[in-house]
């Protein structure tokens, strides 16, 4: 451990002790059942060729949610083949779509289905304000569309409908140039309603043949599945997102002073961290996210291939972190969502040591017991972190959680950066 070193508080282990809503116990036979129930017309399923939507948010359970799908479509007579609609993710190739899925497990040989990419898209015309819809041509020259997405809080707004099926047909279905589109048309009318205007195109099209919409609990575990005919659909993610709501995990204080982040990246949120965890970079409410004085994020997942979109976020960065930036893939996704100050560089350090010294001195050098520091894996892993002594103290009496009896003092190693916590 090099001298001079900050001078940190012990710390103890908090997790969440079980989910509000407990995880499905058989994917499979949930998906089936819902998909059974929607009495979808047999001539639009037998000898029909169906595209099934694929995203590039860590859904929880996705391959095996596309297998049942596929299956399911299947056992009806139908071709099923799945396609990414990740809007200008992954580089906005269409190789780097289809690796992103192969990463999640999403194969051929795992879904019994081809996976398809192609960044080629249609428009289906202008609708409000001069909104041009488009969509992915994959799916426009199916005989029809199950449209799959997690229906949660979104990161950039709030309102009726966020993050979900009509999101998912609006950008994700849409390609690099619906997604612009979208942000485009979002600065002058909101996101809420560039959504729901575009969605409503594809939906008046007859190309959608159902949605499935998906819900985690506080663990990330897939917790519901619902489905709704396309006439249904915008009234199933209404209801559902307020469910949706209830579930989202949050890091349960008022304020902090510093949170050190292991790893953002795309494959935990469209942001690289969840801004209603960390209450910044959204529109509206924090929903009930900490007011936080600095964060430190330690490094960048591999999924992101580089797309740092969401670093902006952050106070101070781990030089590792800033090595791994792709400018040309960050700066992509931040045109694409007209978000600058998403891909701004913060200040970044040789090593944990110097960042977590930085930070304290910044922070006024709040002693051991005083310093109210919660470290996590990611913005998607905060039912268990470690926290200070003051952090700890407040958290047992916090219901539903459970504080360690053990206690821990950070250490570093040779090169000054933090020693695993497990």
């Amino acid at each position: 451990m090099k001298a001079n070193g900050p001078q940190l508080s012990e710390y103890r282990i908090i997790e969440r002790i079980q989910p509000s809503l407990p995880a499905l116990g058989n994917v499979t036979e949930a998906v089936s059942r819902r998909l059974e129930e929607l009495a979808l017309p047999p001539a639009r399923l037998r000898g029909g060729r169906i595209a099934v939507t694929a995203g590039s948010r860590g859904i929880a359970s996705l391959r095996e949610v596309a297998r049942a799908i596929c299956s399911w479509l299947k056992a009806q007579g139908a071709a099923p083949f799945v396609f990414p609609a990740m809007g200008s993710h992954a580089g906005a190739t269409s190789q780097g779509q289809r690796d992103f899925l192969a990463g999640y497990g999403v194969t051929p040989e795992f879904i019994g289905a081809d996976v398809l990419s192609s960044m080629e898209t249609v428009s289906l015309g202008r609708v409000a304000d001069g909104l041009e819809v488009y969509t992915d041509r994959l799916a426009w020259e199916s005989d029809g569309v199950v449209v799959v997405n997690r229906i949660k809080p979104h990161t950039a707004f709030t309102g009726k409908i966020e993050s979900g099926l009509l999101k998912m047909m609006a950008v994700g279905m849409g390609k690099i140039r619906g997604a612009e589109e979208i942000h485009r048309a979002s600065r002058r009318i909101g996101f809420e309603a560039a959504i729901r205007a575009a969605a409503d195109r594809l939906l008046a099209s007859g190309k959608i043949l159902c949605g499935l919409g998906l819900v985690e609990n506080e663990m990330h575990q897939l917790a519901a599945v619902r489905a709704a005919c396309p006439e249904e659909i915008v009234a199933l993610e209404e209801q559902t997102l307020e469910m949706a709501r209830r579930l989202v995990p949050r890091l349960p204080f008022r304020h902090l002073d510093l949170l050190v982040v292991d790893e953002m990246g795309k494959n935990i949120s469209g942001s690289g961290m969840d801004t209603k965890v960390i209450g910044r970079g959204v529109e509206g409410p924090p929903m009930g996210a900490p007011a936080i004085r600095l964060i430190y994020v330690r490094d960048l997942t591999p999924e992101s291939g580089g797309n740092a979109l969401g670093v902006g976020m952050a106070d101070l960065i781990h030089e590792r972190l800033y090595r791994k930036v792709n400018l040309e893939k960050t700066y992509i996704n931040a045109r694409t969502s007209l978000n600058a100050p998403m891909a701004r560089l913060p200040m970044y350090f040789p090593d944990d040591h110097a960042a977590l010294k930085f930070a304290l001195d910044a922070l006024g050098s709040p002693g051991p017991d005083q310093q109210r520091i919660a470290w996590i894996r990611s913005t998607l892993a905060v039912n268990q972190l470690a926290v200070s002594a003051a952090l700890s103290a407040e958290a047992a009496g916090l219901e539903g959680w459970r504080v360690s009896q053990e206690s821990f003092r950070p250490t570093f190693d040779p090169d000054g950066n933090l020693t695993p916590r497990h």
